[in-house]
């Protein structure tokens, strides 16, 4: 008897941290300042160009450079006010004047989960890119989801972009993983803040 008490308390407890919902990580959403008073609609563009000065770069495990493109934008619209985790879009994923012939083939979604501050991990799932390599092609992408970095927010946000990504296609001459090496810069919209 003592023990069905024990269980009929426990159990209730469980239901009222559920309800309450303890235990459960805070919905992300987006704002536009610091102190989180603003949240950026759902339907909201993000649009990103690389860091001046630098490039996306995508290597192998060895650390021997495949592939670098000075020039990539990445364009995510948000598909809800907020969300554990944020989705977004990916609606376009460009790359120019690369060392290798480079093109997305599959843009599948980017979202992003809050951590603390005003920043938070991005997600990526089912993006998939080309890289031309030893006259072959070789293609990597994220999968079921695959942790690409953080995004860091301020009045010029950046996105950090460090991930090991998988070969979703291509023979033997293609790396089994490589790694996605990338520093974005929010362009629009002009201020962006992570929060929950």
């Amino acid at each position: 008897m003592k023990y069905l008490k024990v269980l009929g308390v426990a159990a209730f407890a469980a239901t009222a941290l559920m309800a309450f919902g303890a235990g459960t990580a805070s919905a992300t959403t987006l704002f536009t300042d610091e102190a989180k008073t603003i949240a950026y609609p759902s339907g909201t563009t993000i649009h990103a160009t690389l860091v001046p000065g630098t490039s996306a770069k995508l290597t192998n495990t060895a650390g021997e450079t495949i592939a670098t493109c000075p020039k990539s934008t990445v364009h995510i619209t948000t598909s809800a006010l907020s969300g554990n985790p944020l989705p977004g879009v990916l609606d376009k994923l460009t790359w120019e004047e690369c060392s290798q012939t480079t093109h997305t083939v599959a843009n599948g979604s980017l979202d992003v989960a809050f951590t603390s501050g005003t920043s938070g991990t991005v997600t990526g799932t089912a993006n998939q890119v080309t890289i031309g390599i030893f006259g072959v092609s070789c293609t990597y992408g994220t999968g079921e989801g695959t942790k690409l970095g953080t995004m860091t927010g301020g009045a010029e946000p950046k996105m950090a972009i460090n991930a090991v990504v998988n070969k979703t296609a291509g023979g033997f001459l293609c790396p089994s993983t490589g790694i996605w090496e990338a520093e974005y810069v929010v362009t629009t919209p002009h201020a962006l803040f992570v929060g929950a």
